[in-house]
């Protein structure tokens, strides 16, 4: 088929797609603008120019959630001062999630690997500062059996002003990127269940 020009948009209300067809005349679907404006493809992607890119972003204010690998790429807001438990899904290479800690805890506020079993754990670094203290900076390093990073007390990271980021590895491990802010002496958020 030749190429088409078209003076003017292309509007469709039910989404478009790149295929190529193989030998017996199946479809694959390579590109795909679905009729809600989602896109998805299996090929790479390269802008020039500006490109302006918005992560999902959520304000948690209930004492409980649950994250999906849907969810990949959403910032989340901690704004719960009574403490809130964050549950990850199976970690996957690629999927994203960050923490940003909005509100100071007064209980508890944890992030929990999907099996809490030891099977699921984290790599990578969490460095705690006491902004009252200058030079007071510490880095923690999760030990293997570590499923729960808590932020249970002014030790561990509970101050406004820090963020978590997490990156799944494989099916069984989170890469941590942490800086967080404490006071007294620093204590490590990497726990066990």
């Amino acid at each position: 088929m030749a190429n088409s020009t078209f003076n003017g948009p292309i509007r469709s209300e039910n989404g478009f797609e790149q295929i190529t067809l193989d030998s017996d005349g199946v479809a694959t679907n390579n590109f795909d603008v679905d009729s809600s404006g989602n896109v998805t493809g299996t090929g790479t992607m390269k802008m020039t120019g500006a490109t302006n890119l918005l992560s999902d972003y959520e304000s948690i204010t209930g004492a409980t959630k649950s994250i999906t690998a849907a969810d990949s790429g959403t910032v989340y807001g901690f704004n719960r001062a009574a403490g809130i438990v964050v549950t990850l899904p199976t970690p996957a290479a690629g999927i994203t999630y960050t923490f940003l800690v909005e509100t100071t805890f007064s209980g508890a506020g944890q992030i929990k690997t999907a099996t809490t079993d030891g099977t699921d754990g984290f790599l990578g670094t969490a460095v705690l500062y006491d902004a009252t203290t200058a030079g007071d900076m510490n880095s923690f390093v999760p030990a293997a059996s570590n499923d729960i990073i808590d932020l249970g007390k002014d030790e561990q990271g509970w101050l406004t002003g820090g963020f978590i980021k997490l990156t799944g590895v494989n099916t069984t491990t989170w890469f941590v990127e942490a800086f967080l802010q404490g006071d007294a002496t620093l204590e490590t958020p990497f726990v066990d269940s």
